[in-house]
């Protein structure tokens, strides 16, 4: 049975779809985690809601500090791959578990013994959710590892080809969250309500499954890799790829940290409506987000094997499907943002707050999507510089717009502030990567 997809030959479009339908079901299904978490804990009000929303700042710079290992690792695998060295695959495939051990750990300690300051950052003014809060992240903490470990494997086995298996694991532990959310949220048998915490531990217990399902199934050759030596020039390596990226998602978070201060004004309704509505929203970046990987991993074969115009038809192609799905999103965000957010929490004032966000955020899908797509596109050339300085400056700017908007727009101001910077984003990264492939073809070269 053939486990790995060829990317250097076929019919394009087969191979994206092939390489990206797994991605998109396996995010999906990471997607569900949220999405079920907040179904379960939107019962137990909005305070629950709130506490969690501003947790889940610091599990969202868990992510950022984990791409400085994802990225780099993803590149450098699939090039290696392309040009068929194996054995240099295998070492970034041990330097990047490894990395992702450490640095997740030390992440770990070093939030769990400030959690109680960082939450505090936040000023809600409200002892109890801020209580909360500081409960639900430090529980939360201990699954940090697990989420390092499984997303640089999924990465490893995307650049391999082997999709489905991402797409297995993730799916075992989502019904197993499925099972545990409501037990240990609310207690069942013998077992006593948790409440937040028994949320947090649910998704870790879940993301352990999850990472042991990827790590037992997996290839041959990628356990090989852990007989690998480090070798700390690449590590180097992979960190000099990846710190753009890194720092981009590091200084997106802290934006929206400084965002959701803002958001803080109109009370813990407002930040309710923006966890729940970033949860909804999250349909969208990680369907994408399969697009993105396997454009990321096509790409970086095919620059490897020194194939530039399936590039260009790969990137091409990808722009369509993304083009489509956007606008399917939208249509659906602007015709039903009330019955939405209504399977989410039955508190009126958070729902009606729920229906200014979607209509706002509606407007920008198409070009979040060309965004996402097209950063894939260019980690995958190597160039990770390229993404960060559009989505930093841009994203840089929805303060002082949030700022200018909110007088005339109250909340919505804010959610005007993230549509309207999300469209320019959108646009420049398609400019640039068409630029780019412009001269793809005379300037490439071996490597």
């Amino acid at each position: 049975m053939k486990k790995h997809i060829d990317m250097l030959s076929g019919d394009i479009m087969k191979v994206l779809l092939a390489l990206a339908l797994p991605i998109i079901a396996s995010n999906f299904v990471q997607t569900a985690f949220g999405l079920v978490d907040m179904i379960w804990i939107g019962r137990l009000g909005t305070n629950a809601v709130s506490a969690i929303g501003t947790a889940n700042f610091y599990i969202s710079i868990a992510t950022g500090v984990a791409t400085i290992v994802v990225i780099g690792t993803g590149v450098r695998i699939a090039q290696s791959l392309g040009a068929d060295d194996h054995k240099t695959a295998q070492v970034y495939t041990k330097n990047g578990l490894t990395m992702a051990l450490v640095l997740s750990v030390l992440f770990t300690s070093v939030i769990f013994i400030f959690a109680h300051p960082l939450i505090d950052f936040f000023k809600m003014g409200h002892p109890e959710v801020e209580v909360m809060a500081v409960k639900y992240l430090r529980h939360a903490l201990i699954g940090i590892p697990f989420l390092f470990l499984s997303t640089v494997g999924t990465t490893v086995l995307t650049s391999y080809g082997n999709t489905k298996l991402t797409f297995k694991a993730n799916t075992a532990g989502l019904l197993l969250n499925i099972a545990l959310d409501p037990i240990m949220i609310f207690g069942f048998a013998g077992i006593p309500a948790m409440g937040v915490i028994g949320a947090a531990w649910a998704t870790t217990i879940s993301r352990g499954v999850t990472l042991a399902i990827l790590f037992i199934y997996s290839n041959d050759e990628i356990k090989a890799s852990l007989s690998q030596k480090l070798n700390l020039n690449k590590i180097k390596e992979v960190m000099k790829i990846s710190w753009p990226a890194t720092a981009q998602t590091l200084i997106f978070t802290a934006i929206s940290m400084v965002i959701a201060k803002l958001v803080i004004v109109y009370g813990t309704d407002a930040i309710a409506t923006q966890k729940i509505g970033i949860q909804i929203e999250s349909i969208t970046w990680v369907t994408i987000g399969g697009l993105q990987g396997a454009i990321s991993a096509f790409v970086g074969q095919n620059y490897g094997g020194n194939k530039p115009e399936r590039i260009v038809k790969g990137y091409n192609s990808s722009l369509k499907i993304v083009t489509v799905f956007g606008l399917i999103v939208t249509s659906i965000f602007l015709l039903l943002p009330k019955q939405i957010f209504s399977i989410f929490i039955s508190d009126p004032k958070v729902i009606d707050m729920g229906v200014g966000y979607m209509v706002a955020i509606a407007f920008s899908q198409v070009f979040m999507c060309f965004e996402m797509l097209s950063v894939g596109a260019f980690n995958g050339l190597g160039k990770t510089y390229a993404p960060p300085l559009v989505s930093i400056f841009f994203t840089g700017l929805r303060i002082p717009l949030s700022m200018l908007l909110m007088p005339y727009l109250g909340l919505s101001g804010i959610w005007w502030s993230i549509s309207i910077t999300s469209m320019f984003k959108g646009v420049v990264m398609v400019v640039w990567y068409k630029i780019i492939l412009k001269d793809l073809s005379k300037n490439m070269i071996s490597i």
